[in-house]
C-alpha cells in the first residue's frame, strides 16, 4: 500500500465494533463494507479490497477467509481486531498470514498508523536497505525471488500452479525458478 487505500471489508460480529470501526474508515475518507461474519465476507473478495479487518473474537471461518484473500491475485492487508480475541485464533490468523493486531477502541490516528506500517514501499526499503552494499544486484534479486517464491508456495500448500497465479507469472517461470534454487543450494553445499 504506498497510498491510501480505497477499499476495506471489516469482518465483525459485534455491531457496535463493527460501527465505530465503519466511522473511523470513513472518516479517513476510505470506503468500507461491513460483514457480520467470515461467510458473508468470502464472496464479497473478488471485489478486490485493499485493507481487511478480521474479528478473532470467535474462529467463525476467518482463517479460512484470510487463506482465500491470500490466494487473491492482489490479497489485503489483513488486520485482526477484536474485544475478546481467541488466542488460538489469533494464533492461527497470524499464521495464515494477517500482518498485524488493531485492538478497539478504534480510532483515526491508530488506524492510519497501522495502515503506514504496512506501506509496501516503505517496508520494502527498510528490508533491502541493509542489502545494499553488502551484496550485489543479481544477489539482492535472487534473495528476494527466494523468498516470494517460498512464500507463495507456503501460502498454496506446495501448489506451483496456485503460487504462480499467486506471484502474477506463467507455471513454467516457477519451475525454472525452483530449478535455480536448486542450482544455488547444490553450490552452496559443495563450498
Amino acid at each position: 500500500m504506498a497510498r491510501q487505500p480505497s477499499g476495506a471489508l471489516v469482518v465483525e460480529a459485534n455491531d457496535a465494533v463493527r460501527a465505530q470501526l465503519y466511522g473511523v474508515l470513513e472518516s479517513l475518507s476510505i470506503q468500507a463494507s461491513t460483514v457480520a461474519t467470515a461467510t458473508q465476507a468470502l464472496p464479497l473478495l473478488p471485489i478486490g479490497f485493499e485493507v481487511m479487518f478480521v474479528s478473532a473474537d470467535r474462529a467463525d471461518g476467518a482463517v479460512q477467509l484470510v487463506d482465500a484473500s491470500f490466494a487473491l491475485r492482489e490479497p489485503p492487508t489483513i488486520f485482526i481486531t477484536g474485544t475478546a480475541p481467541d488466542p488460538h485464533c489469533v494464533f492461527e490468523l497470524a499464521k495464515a498470514g494477517a500482518h498485524a493486531y488493531l485492538a478497539p477502541p478504534f480510532s483515526a490516528t491508530a488506524v492510519h498508523a497501522g495502515l503506514r506500517a504496512f506501506d509496501l514501499s516503505a517496508h520494502l526499503l527498510r528490508l533491502v536497505r541493509p542489502l545494499v552494499g553488502n551484496l550485489g544486484i543479481k544477489e539482492i534479486q535472487s534473495y528476494v525471488r527466494r523468498a516470494l517464491l517460498l512464500e507463495a508456495l507456503a501460502r498454496s500448500k506446495g501448489s506451483r500452479r496456485s503460487a504462480a497465479q499467486l506471484l502474477g507469472v506463467t507455471r513454467p517461470a516457477i519451475q525454472k525458478w525452483l530449478r535455480s534454487l536448486a542450482a544455488e543450494e547444490s553450490a552452496r553445499r559443495e563450498c
